[in-house]
Parts: structure tokens; sequence; C-alpha cells
């Protein structure tokens, strides 16, 4: 008869655990609730029937039955199947009067959500004990505060700490269930009084706390805050609790000290750790920021928005195999991530690596509010590789003929970015040296609201470079009259006379103009040290062009004029030197031929005495 119980139950208990799981790998998820409710349906109904029989059968047999009850339910409860460690330990119940077995029905009924069941199986265990078990009282009161039943829940913890006011969590829920009734008086005093007889506890200032802040009243709660973390300083709520306010007052080093000295005590605390990454990011204090957030993914490496948090930490900081290692990891995560994708583009582009980042980018999608700027950072890279591949072999036009292709399918795509694109287009084409495919791109946008000075400067410019000077002229003029305090604009027609040719005395006017309205220009002084060098006052052209210099040392021209002159002066190692720094920072071909003539013109004319004696 034993046997054959044991044979049943178990059979009953794997149809209700586990048979019928393995089974409904192809149903859906309610047919498998389905199915679940009515195995366990069946297994109670055949578990009341072995209970009966062992009733019949007598101690023995109930004690067989009950003790595989207990052992399967409670292997149920440990693998978190509550519904069938309730029902399990519900015929349990009625095989023993053991309170042990009680009160662990009525914890699997909570579990499960069944709290009026819940509340009647301990009212009785508690009435049966006589209160004698404080923690089956305690639950008690717990599950009529979850059922609303405010009154008796109230009534059942003054119970408790009738017999015991000293008992901690009875004091701490009386006084939770008399805030949310806003009898704001009565739990203060309530928990002062709790406070007293725990001094070396900060829990109850820190509800004392929460009630100051649910009523407004900030600067007592933050008192009662700082008291809790005097007597406390290794809570956690507390120590959240008091940072949250410094940092809603912005005192943002008390946050961080606090944080800083509870991480001491409890380096793997995540809520602090999570405090302390959101304070210190916000802040930018990035390198102190970096260890926490490392901290943090290691202990919980499966929030993505704190990698993402450490991926930007890494990038801001150039630790960029770091950061491309972290951004990677998430893509596994979330592979259609335009914000990832953007990161890793980005991380790429800084690093010069253009084909990889080139890819990233373009893998955004039409639908990301980031693909507008992804495209554009994709023609900017494509050009400047067009570029290289024409630098290093001029027939080469097959990366320029893709990036004219890609930049004008942008152009239809994105009407706000066509003078950008403009740019970039006609800069490809200038460096190829096709300037006047280059106008043609720039003139089309010229009436653009978003054709600003700087594109009217290179469109001028580029009108210089293939001698249309009646064009770049009334454009600049044009400047002038509507700006005539427009300090380029006078600069650039005086400079643009002195490289045509045209008498040095008719472009000083127009140079004194715009250094008399920016003195301190580099580029109006670098006119200004050209003119005195056209007309062989060589001093006062070393000290205007050595100060342009200062101001302006990444640009080409000056540089080249500073060779120029040093050259003039037979000062051949120092015009050499500003040759290869002007060699370095030339973008265009043009620029390199220009530079490398004058290296050739230094080498073949002077003389070895001179050299000797100035080099």
């Amino acid at each position: 008869m034993n046997h054959a119980f044991s044979f049943l139950l178990i059979t009953f208990i794997f149809v209700s655990g586990c048979a019928h799981q393995s089974q409904m790998i192809e149903l859906t998820a309610e047919q498998k609730e389905q199915v679940n409710r009515e195995a366990l349906a069946l297994a109670s109904e055949r578990l009341d029937k072995m209970g009966e029989a062992a009733l019949k059968n007598g101690p023995e047999a109930q004690q067989y039955l009950a003790t595989n009850l207990f052992l399967k339910g409670n292997s149920a409860l440990m693998e978190g199947d509550f519904v069938t460690g309730a029902m399990l330990f519900g015929h349990l119940v009625k095989l023993t009067d053991d309170p042990f077995v009680h009160k662990k029905y009525a914890v699997a009924l909570i579990r499960i959500g069944e709290f009026e069941p819940a509340a009647k199986v301990l009212s009785q265990l508690d009435q049966k004990l006589k209160g004698l078990d404080e923690s089956v009282t305690l639950i008690l009161a717990g599950v009529y505060a979850g059922l609303e039943k405010t009154a008796e829940a109230q009534k059942t913890y003054r119970q408790i700490l009738a017999k015991n006011p000293k008992q901690e969590d009875a004091c701490i829920f009386l006084g939770k269930s008399l805030a949310l009734e806003k009898k704001w008086n009565e739990a203060r005093s309530h928990l002062q009084a709790c406070q007293s007889r725990h001094p070396k506890n900060g829990i109850f200032t820190y509800y004392l706390g929460k009630m100051s802040v649910e009523q407004g009243r900030i600067p007592e709660a933050l008192k009662f805050f700082e008291e809790s973390h005097r007597r406390e300083p290794s809570s956690t709520q507390t120590t959240a609790a008091l940072g949250i306010l410094y940092e809603q007052k912005e005192q943002f080093d008390k946050s961080i000290k606090i944080y800083k000295e509870h991480l001491a005590l409890s380096p793997n605390d995540v809520s602090i750790l999570s405090r302390m990454v959101q304070v210190l990011f916000m802040k930018e204090k990035f390198e102190e920021v970096i260890p926490y957030a490392e901290k943090l993914v290691d202990l919980d490496p499966e929030d993505l928005n704190i990698k993402v948090r450490l991926g930007i930490l890494y990038t801001d900081s150039k630790e960029y195999d770091k950061a491309v290692s972290v951004f990677k990891e998430i893509l596994q995560h979330a592979p259609q991530s335009d914000k990832i994708l953007y990161y890793l583009g980005a991380i790429h582009q800084e690093q010069k690596k253009f084909e990889t980042a080139i890819d990233y980018f373009t893998q955004i999608p039409a639908t990301s509010g980031l693909y507008q700027d992804s495209s554009f950072q994709t023609a900017t890279m494509l050009s400047h590789l067009a570029q290289v591949d024409f630098f290093q072999d001029e027939q080469n036009l097959k990366t320029g003929e893709k990036f004219v292709t890609f930049t004008q399918k942008k152009l239809s795509e994105f009407p706000d970015l066509k003078v950008e694109l403009s740019v970039l287009l006609a800069g490809y084409f200038e460096a190829i040296e096709d300037d006047q495919k280059a106008i043609e791109v720039l003139k089309a946008v010229a009436t653009d609201k978003n054709f600003v000075l700087q594109h009217q400067y290179y469109l001028a410019g580029l009108y210089e470079k293939v001698s249309d000077f009646e064009a770049s002229t009334a454009m600049i003029m044009e400047m002038i009259e509507k700006d005539p305090k427009n300090a380029h604009a006078w600069n650039f027609i005086g400079y643009s006379m002195l490289e045509r040719g045209v008498e040095p005395a008719e472009a000083l006017p127009y140079i004194e103009k715009a250094v008399q309205l920016s003195p301190d220009d580099g580029y109006i002084r670098d006119s200004l040290g050209w003119y005195y060098f056209k007309i062989g006052r060589k001093k006062e052209a070393l000290k205007e062009l050595t100060l342009a210099f200062k101001k302006v040392p990444d640009d080409v021209v000056i540089a080249k004029h500073l060779a120029i002159i040093h050259k003039d002066m037979q000062n051949f190692s120092q015009a050499r030197r500003f040759l290869n720094h002007a060699m370095k920072n030339a973008r265009l071909m043009s620029e390199k031929r220009e530079i490398t003539s004058v290296m050739e013109s230094i080498e073949k004319n002077r003389f070895p005495a001179s050299a000797a004696q100035n080099d």
C-alpha cells in the first residue's frame, strides 16, 4: 500500500511539475498554462483521494504520505514553483498540525497572491500559538496590510509591540502604516519612540526623513537623513536618500563624499555605485568615474545602459580600444542599435580608420535620428579617402567617383545639408585641380540661406585661382558694401592685388584698412608682411610674418611666405624649416607643388659659402 502511494505521488508530481512541460515545447504560452492548470487539478483530485486513504490506513500511512508531500512541496518551493508547492502543502496541512508546515503553506499562498486564504491560515495558527511565535504574527500583519485591512494590520503590529517593544520590524511597519494614512504626528511620535529604544539603529530616523520628504519639509528631511547616516553609515538606503537630497540641492561634492565613504565600506553596493557613476558622469569627472563604472559593469554585466556609459567614458578619455571593445559587446546584444553603431563609427573616425567607420555609419537605418549626421560623416571620410588616392596616383579616381555618387544622392535626400555637402564636393574637385567644377558646385547653392560668409570667401578664392578676378572682386566688394567693417573682406582685396601683380601701393590702402579694423588677426598681419616683402622692406616683412605665424601656426601660406623671406635673406636652414612645416599642413596638390618648387629653388640658388655661414 505504501509503495503504491509513493509511486502514485511521484507520478502526479512529475505530471504537474515536469512532464507536461517537456511535451509542450510547441504549445503557446496560453496552452501551456491551461495544461498546467488541468494537470494540477488532476493531481490535487488524486491527492485528495490518497489523503483520505492515508487517514483510513492509520498513522504510518499518514506519515509516509506527509513526508513525501513535504519533500516534494519543499522542492517545488525551492525551485520557484510556488503554485505546485502551495497545492502540495495544502494537502499536507490536512495530515498534520505541525505549525511549521502551516506557516510554510501560508507563505506559499502569499507567494502566489492568495492573501485571503493565507490570512485565514495565519490567523488560525496565531490563535493556536497564542501569539508566541512572533514571526507568524508579523507575517499576518503584513498580509493584512497587503489586503489594505489597515486597522487589522495596525492592531496586530501593536499586539506584537505590547509583548516586545523592541521588535524592530513591527516598529517600522506600524510607522509606515500610520504615514500612509497621513497620521503624521502619530507616526512621528511612534518612530521617535522606536528610535529611543534602538539608539544604534538609523532606520527609524531614515523613515522620519522619508515622511518629511513626502510632506515637502526638505530641510527637516535632510537633518533626519544626516542623523540616520551618523547612526548607521553603512546603510545603503540612508546613504542613497542623503546623497540624492545633496544632489537636488546641487551640493555634489557632499554627495560624492558620502558615496565614496560608503563604497569604501561596501565596494560592491550596486545602488550606490550607480549613484556615484551618475553624479561623476554628470559633473564630467571622467577619469574619476571610470573605475566605478568598470566595477558596476563587473557586478551587473547585463546592464547595457551602464555599459554604454562606460564606453562613452572610455571614448572621452581617448581609451579608444577599450571603448570599441565595450560597444562591440553591446552590439552583440543589440545589433540594430543606431546609437551603438554611431559610437563605433565616430570612434573609428577619430582614429582615422575611415573604412571601418564608414562601415558602421552606413548600417544606421534611414529611420534613425542619427542617419543624417552619419551620412554627412560618411561623405566627409569618402572625400578624404578620394583625395588621398588621387595624391598617391593622379589617375586613381575610383574612390572619388564613389564619393561624388554618394554625395549627390545625399544632396537630394537632405535639403538642409545642401550647402555643407556642396562644400565637400567643391573641396574634392579643388583637390583634383578641377577648380571650374568646384565653382559650378558652389554657385549652384550660392543663394541658399545656409550659404554664409565663409562659403562666399571660399567661392571668391576659387575665382581667384582661375584668374576670374572680376567675379571675385565683385563678390568681396558686395560684402564690404553690406559691412564696411568686415576686415577680412578688405584684406582679401588687398592680398589679391598683391598676388596678381598690381602695384603694391594700390593694394596698401585695403590692407591698412584691414589692419585698422582687426590689428591682431594673423592672416591680416601676413598680408601686411607680404606687402613689405614686395616693396623690399625685408626686416619689417619678417617681423610681421613672424607675428602672423605665432597667431596662425598651421597656415600653409604664412609658413611658405616666411620660408621665401628667409631664403631671400639667405637663412636657408630657417627657410627649409618653414617649408617642411608648410608641407606637413598642405592639403592640396597645388600647394605641395608650390612648396616643392620653393625647396628646389633654395637648393639651386644658394651658394656654398652663404650656406656655410647661415645654415
